[in-house]
């Protein structure tokens, strides 16, 4: 009888847990249509990294139902994500939005120009060459390459498994270009009519990622070009004043994409222990923990060990699945070394941090296994809960002032590598902060060059400018 009565409270706890979770997701989208009705867009910072939120913890809640969570780690971005948001009523945005939209087509010019797009495909070429010479250094073959794809990708993961990698500078610079390529690739896609020349656009985009990601197994980087690549294609909208998230057809258009994501990550899984596998059962299985890991894993994983750190510190009655080394993070001991990592590098910080942020790995059962943990587990163990908040608030008036200024100023570069870089932020959010990432300083620094060169050597931009300027 007492038996049946834990069992009976479990399920219930479980069940309540689970609904909370998912109140708190619908109130996260709940504030981005907030803030949509107030600025009058969806394409607006706030709203971008609510949406994107919201499908990373109400689809994760969805998929794995039978998963315990603990609410309040939902509960805690849902305040994330509140405190971004609320810097955006101290703007004019519907006058703002009007201004763009009357100056747009002039504005967005400078993005049409032929040095971009003959800088897009260089950096591209260029890129995939880095990578190539990379993997060349790192004592790999052509041959390999071409003909043992999964196998060669798989010795590849065990060189960064066991620190064995050698660091060269074809590798980082690669690192650096790709999502620049990407982003390029979305800001002159919009102004490309030609089919085959868009699609030619699309394939250059992401030749460097997804070399990376089949020969080394590293998805991150496609995924995150893939998220640049919108960035860029957004910020082109938003310079022509055209403030849609998504156009017509983009549903028929993404199906073959997701089609070929999928099938780039499989094979990408495939060279995690896989390669030599003839077990089809043994496969699937561990194709399906991996993708469960990796599409749902952030969320449950942050929330189990959110659970963990308001016991310990708080005293709470939610409990972990795992025991982690705790941080002494209600007193702020690390000071923004997980979020700033390659800043605290420059300045000889010698702290060790595991090369995937966390050591620690949350499992349940063969449903999942990941270590992932949000850009908020840093950010607590860096600030504590009230740091963390106050950090979350600062880059939401950072990024719509931001915003604001490329509404209001025709001259683009710095409004788009800002509004790019936020995307980033927002797509980078679900694992790290893109703070610790060492080469995307670089990155965006190589992309406010680029676009300030295009600037004054874009004739028609200068010509259309000047023309406006004597209007006025």
């Amino acid at each position: 009888m007492e038996l049946t009565c834990w069992f009976f409270d479990t399920v219930n706890m479980h069940i309540f847990d689970k609904s909370l979770a998912l109140i708190f997701s619908l109130m996260i989208l709940g504030q981005a249509y907030l803030v949509r009705r107030y600025v009058g867009t969806w394409l607006f910072p706030a709203c971008l990294f609510g949406l994107f939120w919201f499908g990373l913890t109400f689809v994760p809640l969805l998929l794995l139902l039978p998963v315990p969570i603990n609410p309040m780690g939902s509960g805690f971005i849902l305040l994330c994500l509140v405190a971004f948001s609320l810097s955006a009523v101290l703007f004019p945005w519907r006058s703002s939005l009007k201004a763009k939209t009357l100056s747009g087509e002039t504005s967005a010019q400078q993005f049409e120009s032929s040095f971009l797009k003959n800088a897009f495909y260089v950096l591209s070429c260029f890129a995939t060459a880095l990578i190539l010479m990379d993997y060349l250094a790192q004592g790999f073959s052509l041959h390999d390459l071409l003909y043992d794809l999964i196998a060669t990708a798989a010795a590849y993961r065990n060189l960064v498994s066991f620190d064995q990698l050698s660091s060269t500078i074809y590798g980082r610079l690669g690192e650096i270009l790709i999502y620049d390529v990407a982003i390029l690739g979305g800001l002159i896609i919009s102004s490309t009519h030609s089919w085959w020349k868009r699609l030619a656009i699309v394939s250059f985009s992401f030749a460097p990622g997804t070399l990376m990601a089949v020969a080394q197994s590293t998805k991150w980087a496609l995924f995150s070009c893939l998220a640049f690549f919108y960035a860029g294609l957004l910020a082109y909208r938003v310079a022509k004043g055209d403030f849609r998230l998504f156009h017509r057809g983009v549903i028929k258009k993404a199906v073959p994409a997701i089609a070929i994501l999928a099938l780039i990550t499989t094979v990408s899984f495939m060279s995690r222990g896989l390669q030599g596998s003839e077990d089809s059962d043994l496969i699937r299985d561990r194709l399906r923990l991996m993708f469960a890991s990796y599409t749902c894993g952030h969320l449950y994983g942050f929330s189990d060990w959110y659970g963990a750190y308001m016991a310990a510190n708080w005293d709470t009655g939610y409990q972990s699945e795992i025991r982690y080394q705790q941080e002494d993070a209600l007193h702020g001991k690390t000071y923004g070394l997980y979020t700033f990592t390659p800043l605290f590098r420059f300045f000889g910080s010698t702290k060790v941090i595991p090369p995937d942020t966390f050591n620690d790995y949350y499992e349940y059962g063969n449903i999942m296994a990941g270590n992932i943990y949000t850009m908020f587990r840093g950010l607590i163990e860096d600030f504590g809960l009230v740091g963390c908040l106050l950090f979350m608030f600062s880059m939401g008036l950072l990024s719509h002032w931001c915003f604001h200024a490329m509404l209001r100023n025709r001259i683009q570069a710095f409004g788009v590598v800002a509004f790019t870089f936020f995307v980033g932020f927002f797509y980078a959010s679900f694992g790290r902060s893109l703070f610790s990432w060492s080469g995307i300083y670089f990155t965006f620094f190589l992309l406010a060059a680029v676009l300030t060169v295009n600037r004054y050597v874009s004739v028609p931009w200068k010509l259309s400018t000047s023309l406006s300027e004597a209007g006025t």
